[in-house]
């Protein structure tokens, strides 16, 4: 459920007072119909006046509730297999704008069995995964991440339990209300996409291998 806005409650004004200076004008244009006056003229047009400043007034509001849209927080989880030469990543990263608090992970069955251990065991994914595990606050283009595994393992892993990972992320915004979140973490691209798109992650890992290489020399 969304939070109360003045936006949502100045739009909902405006509709109510559109629709009451509709039925207005299309009664005394009846009236008038029947029995031209010019005082029901006049209330016929006062009626299209409110109407019009109602459409208007519409408008405005629709454009300030998009931009309170914007500046709503937006933490959302995702699978990186870029940032890490040969690893997988889960990341949460906040793509509002505003500030989120207290953002955590509430899956949807549990926490899937997407960690890998120290032996390749199947663990768990813990990250963030209840309040208090909770992550303090994540501001606008903000993330943080933790490590599933190596991408061979963790693709593994997706294709022999071929499970959704859905669930809902729970922050609280800047004025304390709790908000959840529904996400859908695709993994197809573990069965089509490019690993490494470019050379670059391989490039600087063999620049890190330069000075030991010196050294043997």
């Amino acid at each position: 459920m969304k939070p109360w806005t003045l936006a949502s409650a100045g739009n909902g004004l405006a509709l109510v007072l559109a629709l009451l200076s509709l039925c207005t004008m299309a009664y005394f244009g009846y009236q008038f119909y029947v029995e031209p006056k010019p005082d029901i003229a006049n209330v016929f047009t006062g009626a299209g006046a409110v109407l019009a400043a109602s459409i208007s007034a519409l408008v405005a509001f629709r454009s300030v509730a998009i931009v309170e849209e914007s500046q709503r927080p937006y933490p959302y989880p995702y699978i990186d297999i870029k940032s890490r030469y040969g690893l997988s990543l889960i990341k949460i990263k906040n793509a509002g704008g505003s500030a989120a608090h207290r953002v955590y992970l509430h899956w949807d069955g549990g926490p899937p069995l997407l960690k890998q251990g120290p032996n390749s065991d199947a663990q768990p994914l813990q990250f963030a995964g209840d309040e208090t595990q909770a992550i303090a606050v994540l501001m606008p283009g903000e993330e943080q991440a933790t490590l599933l595994g190596v991408h061979h393992w963790v693709a593994g892993r997706i294709k022999a339990n071929p499970r959704e990972l859905r669930g809902q992320v729970v922050y609280r915004d800047v004025k304390g209300n709790t908000c959840r979140l529904p996400f859908f973490i695709d993994t197809s691209f573990y069965q089509w996409a490019l690993a490494d798109e470019t050379e670059l992650l391989k490039a600087q890992r063999a620049l890190t291998q330069v000075p030991d290489v010196l050294t043997q020399m």
